[in-house]
Formats: structure tokens, C-alpha cells, sequence
């Protein structure tokens, strides 16, 4: 067994239901050199107790409580915490296999490796959904990481498309590399926060190893998403835009950088879309080709589905006649009122809308639509912007001060 030491930081806030499952997964992996810090967010469940019975049985389980500060201010009081020469990320809901830290090991034992990532699993009531990164798996070094992996870090070519995700959960990085961006990352950020010490961390990588066998797992919560909608902030959204442009600029990387980085900005405006507006006015809404009145149908039950759901129902402009997805019978496990394609062959409906942010599965459900009869005119997509003016000019009207 290799004496390189990993620590596994994860932040928990109110997760009594998931907890056990997520440690659990931590405490029998097969590599035994952890250590694990528990960061006890203010809960006001049961999940800061039950991080003390772990710490009360098992050594290597230390558990941090400290008042309700978010996830940013978790991850830094447990990377402050942790004593790993390197550091891997759970949320506290989520759970990982039971090789996932050997195999990591194994690829810095070879090749050195400063940052390991694979692939992840989503996780919905049963149903599991492998996500691969776009970047094919293999070891990057410097030359390939500058020649293949900055050039689509961000925006592949297709919108809303990353080479690498932007999680900082479930990869494993050298501390040392990590610590100094996940300490600059403004605590009050709740969107973008992840990419914010992820892809600066990348940069400063010699060696990044990219594995296509997943080995963490998502939980897909509607808890999580609908009851917890927040309503955008466009000085934050500022924020993660200047600090990673700074950031790209210092690294002298900037000019290859900046175009990814407005793609993958106005992709975050839109998955957080405040809704449509009856006012006259749309503030970031991306189907400004809806009438205002009319039968409406939704496709599309996942996170970003559930949140264009939400707030078309919260305008109460439209009537909503169904909202479908082919995992229907998963989302509604969770209590989500998503129904299958047969639905619409029964309904009176004048537009189709797909709420699906990623240009390639917005395609594949238009084909899917068409197949089961929608006529073409009747279906609204999200407008993929590909060029240059236009991302400039969106971000403009979305206030963005470029």
C-alpha cells in the first residue's frame, strides 16, 4: 500500500438521510492511507451528530462544526483542516466506488500526476446516467495539456459543452496546487464557485491524468433544485467573470481563454434564467420566442427542466399542459409531475419547449419529438450561440461589463 496520505474533505448540510451511504463509501475503500474531515455546516438536522459517531469509532474521521457559512467557506475550512499530500471532494449527499482512491493513487504513482479526474455517474431514484468528460482519457502532460486541454477546458465548439466538467467534487488534486486557489475564492460566490478553483488549478497542473471509468456518484435531488431556487446576482456573476479573466491573464493564457470563458458565462445566466417576465420585458430568459398566452408543454425533467418548470408555473402566464421526459417514470419517484412522450399525442398544445441547455441533448430531443409527431414549427430551443459579437452582445444586455 502506498504511504502517499489522501485527505477526503466533505461538506455537510443537512444530508441526515444520505449521510451514511456517503461515508460509508469513504471508510471501506480499498486504499486505507485517509484521513477524512467531516465539515459540519450548521446543519439543523440530525447530520452533525452523525458525523461525531463516525468520529467517535473510526481515527481517521476528524469532524469540523462551524456556523452556517456555505460551501466555499466548508471546503476551505476542511482543506485548512486536512494534512493529505492530496485532497479529493464529496458532497456530503453524493457517495463514490469502492476503488475510486486506489485507482487515483495508481495514476500518481505512474505518472506523477498533480490533478486525476474521471468520469461520474448521475444518480436519479434507480435510474444511473454515466457523464464522460469530452476530453478523451489519458495522461496530459504540459505540452498536451497547452496543446489539447486549455484550448477546450471550458467550451468544446458546442454550447454549454465542457472538455473538463466543472465540478471540483469527485477528481483528486496535489494540495499544494489546490490550497492556493481554493483560498482565494470568494466565499460569498454560490455559482460558479467550483470553476473558480478548478480550472485555475489545471493551470498550474504539469500533469493532469484523465481515467473513463466513473467512480462518483451524483445525486440527482429535486429537494435540492426546485425548493432551493436563488435568485441570480448579477455582481457575483461580475465576479466569477473578472476573477477568472484576472486569472487567465496573469497565467498568460488569456487570449485562448477569454472566448471559452464567455461561452461558458452566458451558460450559466441561462441555466439560472430568472423566467419570463409579463411585463413587456424578459430578464434572462432564453425563450424569448413564446407568446405569452397559449397551451404549453415542457420537455426536459432534469436541472435545468425542473427550474424553467418552476418558474413558468410561478409567471402564471402560460398553461403548462405537460411537462415530459423519456426517465419519466425516475422523476417521478421525486414527486415531479413529468409524464411520458404519449402525453402530448392526447393534448391540445401550441409550443414545445425543450428546456435542455446542452446543444448536442437539445438536438437529440428534437429528433425525439419529431419521431413522435410534434410538428417542427411548434418546437422553441435554446438559440446556441457560436459566434463571437453575438455572446458579446448577450452578455452586454445581461449587464456583463466585458
Amino acid at each position: 500500500m502506498s504511504n502517499i496520505l489522501v485527505s477526503i474533505v466533505i461538506p455537510v448540510y443537512n444530508s441526515e438521510a444520505f449521510l451514511d451511504k456517503c461515508i460509508q463509501s469513504v471508510t471501506n475503500q480499498s486504499y486505507k492511507n485517509i484521513e477524512i474531515i467531516l465539515v459540519d455546516d450548521g446543519s439543523i438536522d440530525s447530520s452533525g451528530e452523525i458525523c461525531d459517531n463516525y468520529s467517535s469509532i473510526d481515527g481517521r474521521i476528524k469532524t469540523i462544526h462551524k456556523n452556517n457559512g456555505g460551501l466555499v467557506s466548508s471546503r476551505k475550512a476542511g482543506l485548512k483542516a486536512s494534512t493529505g499530500e492530496y485532497v479529493l471532494y464529496i458532497d456530503g449527499d453524493d457517495w463514490i466506488e469502492l476503488n475510486l482512491i486506489e485507482n487515483y493513487i495508481d495514476q500518481v504513482l505512474k505518472f506523477n500526476a498533480d490533478v486525476v479526474i474521471s468520469s461520474h455517474i448521475v444518480n436519479l431514484e434507480g435510474r444511473e446516467d454515466i457523464l464522460m468528460n469530452s476530453l478523451p482519457s489519458g495522461v496530459y502532460d504540459k505540452d498536451k495539456l497547452n496543446l489539447i486541454v486549455y484550448p477546450k477546458m471550458l467550451y468544446t465548439g458546442n454550447f454549454s459543452q465542457f472538455g473538463v466538467f466543472s465540478y471540483s467534487w469527485g477528481k483528486l488534486y496535489r494540495k499544494e496546487i489546490l490550497l492556493k486557489h481554493q483560498l482565494k475564492v470568494d466565499e460569498s460566490i454560490t455559482i460558479g464557485e467550483d470553476a473558480l478553483c478548478l480550472y485555475p488549478t489545471l493551470l498550474d497542473a504539469n500533469i493532469l491524468v484523465i481515467l473513463e471509468q466513473p467512480g462518483y456518484h451524483y445525486r440527482q435531488r429535486a429537494d435540492s433544485l426546485i425548493k432551493t431556487l436563488r435568485k441570480i446576482e448579477i455582481s457575483k456573476m461580475q465576479k466569477v467573470y473578472n476573477d477568472l479573466k484576472n486569472i487567465f491573464f496573469d497565467k498568460g493564457v488569456l487570449d485562448i481563454m477569454l472566448p471559452q470563458l464567455q461561452h461558458y458565462l452566458l451558460s450559466l445566466l441561462i441555466i439560472n434564467t430568472e423566467g419570463p417576465n409579463p411585463n413587456d420585458t424578459i430578464i434572462l430568459y432564453p425563450f424569448n420566442d413564446i407568446k405569452l398566452e397559449g397551451n404549453l408543454v415542457v420537455y426536459g425533467g432534469g436541472t435545468f427542466g425542473q427550474h424553467i418548470y418552476k418558474k413558468i408555473i410561478n409567471c402564471k402566464t402560460y398553461n403548462v399542459v405537460a411537462w415530459i421526459d423519456e426517465k419519466h417514470k425516475h422523476y417521478s419517484k421525486l414527486n415531479l409531475p413529468v409524464t411520458g412522450f404519449t402525453k402530448i399525442k392526447h393534448t391540445q398544445y401550441d409550443v414545445v419547449l425543450i428546456a435542455l441547455i446542452d446543444e448536442d441533448n437539445s438536438h437529440k430531443a428534437y429528433l425525439k419529438l419529431i419521431k413522435h409527431g410534434v410538428d417542427a414549427n411548434k418546437i422553441i430551443q435554446i438559440p446556441h450561440y457560436n459566434q463571437k459579437e453575438n455572446i458579446q452582445n448577450l452578455l452586454l444586455e445581461y449587464k456583463i461589463n466585458l
